[in-house]
């Protein structure tokens, strides 16, 4: 059996009225509302992530001066004056804005009789913008 070609109008004319092409009001609210809120999440995101990072920048700066010190504490010419060259502390650091160092040097034994003697080095790193300072220790024995 063949279809026979008829007049198509008549049956749209019985489905009701034609579809439009395009969004309604509400879809381009919906679509306007995912997208605000996708921006708004995705901005949260890169200023948080802006933060971490110039925290870390802080944080890995005050690392390096730990271990410049550390470094150069280590190289001492002469044990006996390592107290009183390296310990202290420095309120400002040259070349190093805004952080501050404190070198911290005790002596273990020394005396005659001791069978120990060695000094425990600590260096602290502390800046305005990191919350727990960085800080390492070593220890150094007689050579």
């Amino acid at each position: 059996m063949r279809l026979r070609d008829t007049d198509h109008s008549d049956r749209r004319a019985s489905r009701g009225p034609t579809k439009r092409a395009g969004m309604t009001l509400i879809e381009v609210i919906v679509a306007m509302t995912l997208l605000a809120g996708s921006l708004l999440s995705m901005g949260a995101f890169i200023a948080g992530y802006a933060k971490v990072t110039g925290t870390m920048a802080i944080r890995s700066e005050a690392n390096e001066l730990v271990a410049d010190r550390l470094e150069a504490v280590k190289g001492a010419v002469r044990y006996s004056t390592i107290e009183t060259v390296y310990g202290g502390t420095e309120a400002s650091i040259p070349s190093h804005p805004g952080f501050a160092r404190r070198t911290m040097v005790t002596h273990t034994g020394g005396l005659p009789a001791s069978l120990y003697d060695y000094k425990t080095v600590t260096v602290i790193v502390n800046a305005t913008a990191l919350k727990t300072p960085a800080k390492k220790t070593t220890v150094i024995s007689v050579f």
